[in-house]
């Protein structure tokens, strides 16, 4: 039988976490699935974890060099057969509703992806009591103004697989910024995302999330808000120094708090204020 839905995992030294995310597939209530896991070329414990798995005919499972999560993402893509994509990463866990709501919720509306709102746990699977909330139809704006509305993380939405053929894979030059790029081309090509307002999945944070990586973090946001430009997907030029302007107003405060380096930080700031200097005001309410 040909599965209806593919759930795509990445997979690189995830042996801390890789079982119970493999675990919350199999619990899932909805069971017209196929799991597809890609080992990015890790030296850990994975693999052994994984084969563990293998006897179950649904699951497949696939080595490659060391090439980055994007291009894990791709292959394994290349490799799907469902009409329902999902990209679940490693280290996070998904409700056992999380599939059977998603794909019936899909199935209802006049819609081409859906996401629901997340709950954070630790690296030990304790829940922060902290839950990520979305907006019901997303907005292309807001995420080129860096608002830090939550749209999702990869493991959080359900494509309808048609969708690749218009806006493509995801962008090999990109690891931390991957999926904010993927959004980007599904809202410009006015594809419809909309959100289940409860939580079905979780999030984890810990020390080794791209997000803490600072300098990965910088490279990655320059390089898509300059595609941004490069695709003409600023509404004026007026719009593009504001985003512009906040990106670097980010990259400051990431540098400054997270990265020890003042002195970045610093730097940043000043290109904020002068491609934005509304940002003062911002600047100065803090």
């Amino acid at each position: 039988m040909i599965p209806e839905t593919s759930i795509i995992i990445p997979v690189y030294n995830a042996e801390k976490y890789i079982e119970e995310t493999i675990l919350s597939v199999l619990n899932q209530t909805y069971e017209n699935w196929e799991l597809i896991l890609i080992n990015d070329g890790s030296n850990d414990n994975t693999e052994g974890i994984i084969q563990h798995y293998l006897t179950n005919t649904k699951i497949h499972y696939y080595r490659q060099n060391n090439s980055g999560v994007s291009a894990a993402r791709n292959f394994g893509y290349s490799q799907s057969k469902g009409k329902y994509i999902s990209f679940l990463d490693a280290d996070d866990v998904w409700n056992s509703s999380n599939l059977e709501e998603k794909i019936f919720f899909l199935k209802k509306e006049p819609i081409d992806a859906v996401y629901s709102n997340c709950d954070l746990i630790d690296e030990n699977s304790v829940n922060t009591n902290k839950t990520l909330t979305g907006s019901k139809v997303p907005s292309l704006n807001d995420i080129l103004t860096i608002k830090g509305n939550y749209i999702t993380a990869p493991s959080g939405i359900i494509f309808k697989k048609e969708i690749f053929d218009t806006i493509g894979m995801f962008d090999t030059n990109l690891s931390n910024n991957a999926d904010q790029d993927i959004w980007i081309r599904l809202l410009a090509n006015n594809f419809k995302l909309e959100l289940i307002n409860k939580s079905l999945w979780k999030y984890r944070v810990h020390l080794n999330n791209m997000s803490k990586n600072i300098s990965l973090l910088e490279k990655d946001s320059i390089y898509l808000m300059e595609k941004v430009n490069k695709n003409n997907l600023f509404e004026s030029q007026f719009f593009k120094k504001q985003c512009f302007g906040k990106l670097y107003y980010m990259l400051a405060g990431s540098w400054w708090k997270n990265g020890n380096n003042k002195f970045r930080g610093l730097y940043f700031l000043l290109k904020s204020i002068w491609n934005y200097p509304p940002i003062m005001l911002q600047i100065i309410k803090k």
